[in-house]
């Protein structure tokens, strides 16, 4: 008789580890799913950082030019209206050639306000990277007094 009570036990418990193993399954299978979103948002998140930050040294580099060229007088001296210094202005700055600011450009504004102690420059730098479904841009300010 201890056989046979031994022996009906077993066939009442013959589906419970299938149920166990799909169980298990269908949980690795939906930590997978929230895992890959979670690395594509963070990809996604990286490449918005690093647009921004070239469009913000892209920005940079125009005020750095923007700066030179007033302090030299070679441009905004002597113009009341506000200047465009960009490469249409044929000023011979182009930084899409530069490594790591390719896809960008910048442009720089320049008003000249004339003071009766001399002149102060009111310079604004844009700089603008396009990604493809990413763009950013960033914009620098300076007063420079001569």
């Amino acid at each position: 008789m201890s056989r046979n009570r031994m022996s009906s036990r077993y066939p009442q418990q013959q589906g419970s580890m299938l149920v166990i193993a799909i169980f298990i399954i269908v949980v690795i299978s939906l930590l997978a799913a929230s895992l890959s979103r979670i690395l594509s948002s963070t990809a996604d998140s990286v490449a918005n950082e690093v647009y921004s930050a070239k469009a913000y040294y892209a920005a940079d580099s125009g005020m750095e030019y923007g700066i030179y060229q007033v302090l030299n007088g070679l441009v905004c001296v002597n113009f009341p209206a506000t200047t465009v210094i960009s490469d249409t202005d044929n000023l011979q700055f182009d930084i899409s050639q530069n490594v790591g600011l390719e896809n960008c450009s910048v442009a720089v504004t320049c008003q000249s306000i004339q003071l009766t102690s001399g002149s102060q420059f009111y310079l604004r730098a844009t700089g603008i990277c396009d990604g493809g479904k990413i763009v950013a841009q960033h914009q620098v300010e300076a007063e420079v007094k001569l």
